[in-house]
């Protein structure tokens, strides 16, 4: 084992990042759409619409934390919301998330941001362990709610209601 980096994902390595993505969607009964295609889109593209962060051994990608920005208009202030955090299952002793996420504040923080978001899978009992050691807190107040892609289309439409609107 050599020293790790942390660093900002490479073109080419956005494969390798999709199949940890998912892995971590198989681990909470998800099944996953991305793609390399889809993150090096997203992180590359001429509107980037997120930051990758990866975990790094030499050749070996560890983990990685994707990350885009946000705003709360409750607390008036820009943040960052961090939309996953993985690290390969033999080297969650490493402190590999821990780094993950510094990396991940620091970028935040040189942007404005003076708050980090999250959600977490309810059955990751050790994923909430690792953030309430951090400081996180449950917001008991908020649920996230989706509108998945035939929803979005039927909302966008003028003659149209969502399924079950009124």
């Amino acid at each position: 084992m050599g020293a790790i980096a942390i660093r900002p994902v490479h073109p080419e390595e956005c494969e390798a990042v999709a199949a940890m993505v998912l892995r971590l969607a198989a681990m909470f009964g998800v099944k996953s759409g991305t793609t390399g295609e889809a993150l090096r889109r997203e992180a590359f593209g001429a509107r980037a619409t997120i930051a990758i962060l990866v975990a790094v051994d030499g050749a070996d990608l560890l983990g990685y934390l994707i990350h885009q920005d946000t705003f709360s208009t409750w607390r008036g202030a820009n943040g960052l919301f961090v939309v996953d955090l993985f690290v390969e299952p033999q080297r969650r002793s490493d402190g590999i998330g821990l780094k993950l996420l510094r990396a991940a504040a620091r970028e935040g923080a040189a942007k404005g941001a003076r708050f980090l978001r999250l959600d977490i899978d309810e059955a990751n009992a050790a994923g909430r362990r690792f953030y309430e050691r951090l400081g996180f807190r449950e917001l008991v107040h908020d649920r996230f709610l989706v509108l998945d892609e035939p929803g979005l289309q039927a909302l966008q439409a003028d003659d149209a209601l969502p399924t079950g609107a009124t």
